[in-house]
């Protein structure tokens, strides 16, 4: 073979490799078609840095990016009243082992606002948890918002189920 035909080869490899790197996954290609359909629904997607809970035999807590799918809650009482109305009105709980599990479903534990919901919203929370897609890692609520932190391995009926789960949370009922 040529030294000509060697090169030629090469280069036509390398522009090969170069556009096959760029080309996004067949797991890409599903967050964004996820990701599309729960923008037209209305659902804010965001990526971001997230410090999970200490979990049991943990030193300290994991921090890892992740992406969230939230909803704007309307504006409430929760929004008036100073740092105090806000303390009670965002929480954030996590499917993992933490230490803090008072009032959550197996499998689930605080992150943050362990107190802040009473019996009954327990026990409606639980009921929301079941709807949620199994990917579903997070849930948080805070006066200004609702949102589900989740991998994205999801069907488009798995998003409308994250939709009104979502819908639910951004309620004044918690």
């Amino acid at each position: 073979m040529e030294i000509k035909s060697i090169i030629v080869i090469l280069v036509c490899l390398s522009l090969i490799g170069s556009v096959a790197w760029v080309m996004p996954t067949p797991l890409q290609r599903a967050q964004a078609k996820i990701r599309h359909l729960a923008m037209a629904k209305g659902l804010q997607i965001k990526v971001g840095k997230l410090q999970g809970p200490r979990e049991q035999g943990e030193v300290a807590p994991q921090s890892h990016l992740a992406t969230s799918y939230g909803l704007p809650r309307p504006n409430s009482r929760n929004r008036a009243g100073g740092i105090n109305a806000i303390k009670k009105a965002t929480w954030e709980i996590f499917k993992a082992g933490g230490l803090h599990t008072k009032g959550l479903p197996q499998g689930w534990c605080w992150n943050r606002g362990e107190g802040a919901l009473k019996s009954e919203q327990l026990s409606y929370l639980s009921k929301l948890i079941e709807q949620l897609p199994s990917d579903v890692y997070a849930l948080g609520v805070t006066p200004i918002t609702a949102q589900a932190y989740w991998y994205e391995k999801a069907t488009p009926e798995q998003l409308d189920d994250l939709e009104k789960v979502l819908k639910e949370l951004a309620l004044d009922n918690f």
